[in-house]
């Protein structure tokens, strides 16, 4: 899974908390930038913005000036948890660190052009790590995530009777449907390649359950011209697997991580199919974050 350690630019441009408001301002149109660490002595103090700058006389010093409550974030977080921090505090930059140290920032026009690189370019649905991120998400706030991995059946066929225009008009049409049947804030849906989709949810087992034949059912109704006719019909399996949080540090080489969830949910639709069953729910498992 992508983080931000691969996208963040390294070494940006600092200023002590001793220089003048100037200085800064000096720096910032240089390098064309918008905001500059605080840095003295290696740890980050403090973060100095235009906004500060216009509010403080050329003379001031940074210390006086600069925003003491910097809102940072790890090189190993997601560009989603990015995003979500950005867009909570209205922010334009997110300065990583660890440990006090200042490692890089991440700005919001950047962090924007690779969120769109995480968008399936078909169905306008996130892409695989998404999956990851939200099970990750709901292992961290809530302690447990439910994965839903749902595979059409016999897709090959209907793209090699309709051919691949057609069939990738339909998958954009389950995407739809599924988009419907999902609840924003609790249920995280993206395509995971080819006529695969996941969906991680906070929601317990039973009502799981009751969403992904809710989603089988949508996909079921989804129409398109030239199936019937060929006696085609779109349908779809999938499995389920609870995941909690292990609270446990006994046998870590053991341990399953939010990759080994979705697998197993895969694993789990496949079996589903072969047993001529719709879904197949396997038992809740042990997940470290």
């Amino acid at each position: 899974m992508g983080t931000l350690k691969s996208i963040m630019v390294c070494d940006p441009v600092t200023v002590s908390p001793d220089a003048s408001v100037a200085r800064a301002v000096q720096l910032m149109q240089r390098f064309k930038v918008g905001g500059l660490p605080v840095v003295q002595e290696g740890m980050l103090v403090g973060i100095l913005t235009s906004r500060d700058v216009r509010n403080a006389h050329p003379n001031r010093l940074v210390a006086d000036a600069m925003t003491r409550e910097v809102i940072t974030i790890s090189p190993d977080c997601s560009i989603w948890e990015a995003k979500e921090k950005i867009d909570r505090y209205c922010i334009e930059r997110l300065v990583v660190e660890a440990e006090g140290r200042l490692l890089g920032i991440i700005t919001k026009s950047c962090l924007l052009i690779h969120f769109g690189k995480a968008v399936d370019s078909l169905t306008g649905l996130f892409t695989a790590d998404y999956a990851y991120y939200a099970a990750e998400k709901l292992l961290k706030t809530n302690s447990s995530a439910v994965v839903i991995f749902i595979d059409l059946d016999n897709f090959g066929e209907i793209d090699k009777q309709l051919g691949h225009a057609e069939g990738n008009s339909i998958l954009v049409k389950v995407a739809e449907a599924l988009n419907s049947g999902t609840a924003e804030g609790v249920d995280y849906l993206c395509r995971y390649g080819g006529d695969e989709f996941v969906v991680v949810t906070s929601r317990n087992v039973r009502e799981a359950q009751e969403l992904c034949f809710s989603l089988l059912d949508a996909i079921s109704n989804v129409t398109w011209p030239g199936l019937q006719n060929r006696g085609l019909a779109l349908a779809a399996s999938a499995g389920i697997v609870p995941g909690r949080r292990s609270a446990s540090d006994k046998d870590k080489q053991n341990w399953l991580n939010v990759v080994d969830l979705v697998n197993l949910a895969s694993l789990g639709s496949t079996q589903a199919k072969q047993k001529g069953h719709r879904v197949l729910t396997m038992d809740e498992v042990e997940v470290v974050e």
